[in-house]
């Protein structure tokens, strides 16, 4: 698994969004430092996951629909990121793990898997953010 820059920036647009107001992408890409063109499609992707609405017009921009108290890193990465998995085989058929002879190296990245995706859960966002 590779947490991208699009993670960092969905992260961030929580932050700036954090105090419940609506905010416009410029004003949102200059707190949090993030490139216009990521922050429209991150915000689109996180709009389709009902993380943030958009609102229209002279005061439009986007605002938050959840409590960052129920949002996870792992919900912001798997919005945000393609594929989960810390090795290759996780995602498909493993020619070299068969349930007569699971492969070892394989046991041991799918333990490792489940100990990333515990730790991506065990905080929220909100914890994260207060705690800065």
């Amino acid at each position: 698994m590779i947490i991208t820059r699009r993670s960092d920036y969905a992260m961030r647009i929580c932050r700036a969004l954090q105090d419940g107001k609506i905010h416009n992408v410029r004003e949102i890409c200059e707190t949090e430092d993030i490139p216009k063109a990521f922050a429209y499609k991150i915000l689109r992707e996180m709009e389709q996951h009902g993380i943030v609405k958009s609102e229209r017009g002279n005061m439009g921009g986007y605002c938050l629909v959840v409590d960052l108290k129920d949002v996870s890193i792992h919900d912001i990465v798997s919005i945000t990121e393609e594929n989960l998995s810390i090795v290759h085989c996780m995602n498909e058929e493993c020619v070299r793990n068969t349930n007569d002879e699971p492969c070892q190296m394989h046991k041991e990245m799918k333990r490792v898997q489940s100990v990333l995706e515990k730790e991506l859960k065990s905080k929220s966002i909100s914890e994260i953010i207060s705690s800065l």
